[in-house]
């Protein structure tokens, strides 16, 4: 018995650390748009009974792809096995977050982002190259519901504009921070430039709730 168990484990860790590539042939069973991401859904969910919301933790398959020439970038594949992520606490790239949203169970979708919903101009500073869009193949497995985030927008958001200013942002990070403030207020300043060049897409000075990345309430919640 041991062996055949030995034996499974073996072909199951075969099977998933096979080189996933993107099919450009893949059966798309119906298109939409969602939040500014274009979503492909390849495969229906087997329990759609609960659907992924902001806080529930996901576990899943996936793989990034660059949108042109379609190279694999990072893959589930390569620690050969799933992983889990929380979606609505910012963990992860806009366009991902926006992608999974109201996903079930057993469904596959093919995520459409662009440019501005992942790395910007700046990249990732590895595989992703400035302004690069992205393909994400998503399979998911598993939804453990969580907790809705905090709406870390509103506390950041101190005279209630709708919108970040540099020193908002400094001031969040000086009452929270507390690694960052023992560097002195250079360091807070250097982390504040790195949230702006990320997050104002439009560069005008501020982030506003649109552009805002982190946990926030809905859009159409009062802030």
């Amino acid at each position: 018995m041991n062996s055949l168990i030995a034996l499974l484990a073996l072909l199951f860790v075969s099977v998933i650390s096979e080189e996933y590539k993107f099919d450009e042939n893949a059966e798309i069973l119906y298109t939409y748009d969602q939040d500014g991401v274009k979503i492909d859904v390849l495969k229906k969910g087997e329990d759609c009974t609960k659907k992924a919301e902001e806080g529930d933790m996901l576990t899943a398959e996936f793989h990034g792809f660059l949108a042109n020439g379609h190279a694999r970038f990072e893959s589930s594949h390569d620690s050969k096995k799933p992983s889990s992520f929380k979606i609505g606490h910012g963990y992860m790239i806009k366009g991902l977050e926006r992608g999974m949203l109201q996903v079930c169970v057993g469904e596959k979708r093919r995520i459409h982002i662009p440019a501005v919903l992942a790395y910007g101009k700046i990249g990732d500073g590895k595989n992703v190259p400035p302004g690069a869009d992205l393909v994400y193949d998503v399979e998911v497995i598993h939804i453990q519901k969580g907790t809705t985030p905090p709406n870390i927008f509103a506390k950041i958001d101190l005279n209630k504009d709708k919108k970040i200013s540099r020193e908002e942002m400094g001031a969040f990070i000086l009452e929270t921070g507390r690694t960052v403030t023992l560097r002195g207020q250079s360091e807070i300043d250097n982390v504040v430039s790195e949230i702006f060049n990320l997050e104002d897409l439009n560069e005008d000075g501020f982030v506003d709730f649109e552009e805002f990345s982190g946990p926030k309430k809905g859009k159409h919640d009062e802030l």
